[in-house]
């Protein structure tokens, strides 16, 4: 499933971060975090931060919370079976 939307560029949307599976959310329409499977809080994940514990975190300049946010269009393929579980 292609999922687009807008975020930072900085927050990373790739397969492999141990044991998280993206997780679809809607805040101003569908965007993606992470869910920790363990615990099952919902966080994001930044290039130059690392774990983020918000799910909301930097998906807009109002929820930015570092000054390196720049706005761009995110475009994840997230195959099916990782959204159902």
């Amino acid at each position: 499933m292609k999922i687009h939307f807008k975020a930072c560029e900085h927050l990373d949307y790739g397969p492999d971060y141990g044991q998280c599976r993206r997780q679809l959310i809607n805040i101003n329409g569908t965007s993606l975090c992470w869910r920790r499977t363990i615990i099952g809080d919902l966080v994001q994940f930044c290039k130059l931060r690392g774990r983020i514990n918000s799910p909301t975190a930097c998906l807009s300049k109002d929820a930015a919370i570092c000054n390196d946010f720049n706005e761009t269009m995110k475009n994840v393929d997230v195959p099916q079976e990782e959204l159902d579980n």
